[in-house]
């Protein structure tokens, strides 16, 4: 007779259970029996709504980015790129193992290339050639990564400051820099 728990069991169920289990801990946490276990019911179970680890991983990551807008459709490259980077900043603090679990074969829905699909149409807006685009893209998202990483885990400067360090001041800092880059590059490039 299978056990109730398993009866109600749901694929957004066991999704939700294995992304708050990231959250938690880490995506190394996750695994069949840990989530079964987290989940109250037996391992095979959740074989009834995925075909594996991966399969699973795949699914929560696609929770994760596939409900988000990074294309805020604005008129202007810049504020197309701050949306866009504060909106992938904002749901790594969020879910603080999402890059790792991004960094997993097999684990990367493809809705994870949406960010770059909005940033280099942006970018070549701005006057960046397509090589240029998606090279300023690898620097926005390496940027937004790590500022992301640094706060969730609270890692500031390691000098005497007059104020507490503000996360959010410093990335809008970086990301300005990273804009008026890209203006110069273009304007560089247009002459």
């Amino acid at each position: 007779m299978p056990d109730r728990k398993a009866r109600r069991l749901s694929r957004e169920r066991v999704v939700e259970a294995g992304l708050d289990l990231i959250n938690q801990k880490s995506v190394d946490a996750v695994t069949m029996r840990s989530l079964a276990q987290a989940l109250g019911v037996t391992p095979m179970a959740l074989y009834n709504h995925f075909g594996g680890k991966r399969d699973l991983l795949r699914a929560i990551a696609e929770h994760v980015i596939g409900r988000v807008e990074f294309d805020a459709g604005h008129p202007d490259w810049q504020g197309q790129i701050r949306h866009c980077f504060r909106t992938l900043r904002t749901i790594c603090l969020e879910h603080p193992g999402l890059p790792r679990l991004l960094e997993i074969e097999g684990a990367a829905p493809p809705s994870v290339f949406t960010p770059m699909e909005v940033a280099a149409a942006a970018l070549e807006r701005a006057g960046l050639n397509e090589l240029d685009s998606l090279r300023t893209f690898y620097v926005l998202v390496g940027f937004t990564l790590s500022q992301a990483s640094y706060q969730t885990f609270r890692v500031g400067p390691r000098v005497e400051l007059a104020a507490p360090w503000d996360f959010d001041a410093s990335f809008e800092y970086g990301l300005e820099l990273i804009i008026t880059g890209v203006e110069a590059t273009a304007a560089r490039k247009g002459r």
